[in-house]
């Protein structure tokens, strides 16, 4: 009788050590299917999983695939207008270009991602910040914006509140590119 109480004691605990393993669920993001949102939490998973810098590369690319596969084709074009804008140092027609993205698909989480890049490199760093919020509503495992963010902080000479955005990506991503400055006191000015 006593075997059978530890027993069963035991798969009791064995049970709970399994499901206490078992990741959180993600926050949601915004307007996913039920199998996108499935497709999203295992690209996740396997980001978390990666056990290199160049392995975490390869799934952030098949992340960055997800994410900009909600652009309908008239925003998918807006994207590569922009980024041509972009290639020429045209802030101005790149802002227009991804201000239309987002007028046209409000819920699309990469298109307001990329208006709060342009905002950056045009140095509207208030602008940009809002975009990221408008991001993180949307996607809150966006770790892109999540550093984005951090580097916006650090510039506004705001370090100690560029930690938190910062580690948040960091424990989105282990691989993070901007896994550099977490600790650090102060950047460049760009």
């Amino acid at each position: 009788m006593t075997i059978r109480i530890v027993a069963a004691m035991l798969l009791v605990l064995a049970g709970t050590a399994l499901h206490a393993a078992e990741p959180a669920p993600l926050p949601p993001a915004v307007g996913l299917s039920e199998s996108a949102a499935h497709e999203r939490a295992r690209i996740f998973a396997e980001l978390a999983a990666t056990k290199s810098d160049a392995e975490a590369r390869e799934v952030e690319e098949r992340l960055w695939t997800f994410w900009r596969g909600f652009a309908d084709d008239e925003s998918r074009q807006l994207l590569e207008q922009s980024h041509e804008a972009q290639l020429r140092f045209d802030y101005a027609e790149a802002l227009l270009y991804n201000k239309a993205v987002v007028e046209r698909q409000p819920d699309f989480a990469e298109g307001w991602n990329q208006l709060g890049y342009v905002y950056f490199l045009a140095g509207q760093y208030d602008n940009s910040l809002a975009a990221i919020e408008r991001v993180l509503t949307l996607e809150p495992m966006h770790y892109a914006a999540l550093a984005g963010k951090g580097i916006i902080l650090y510039y506004a000479g705001k370090v100690e509140e560029a930690q938190a955005p910062l580690k948040r990506a960091l424990a989105i991503n282990p691989w993070l590119k901007e896994r550099n400055l977490i600790g650090k006191e102060s950047l460049p000015t760009p």
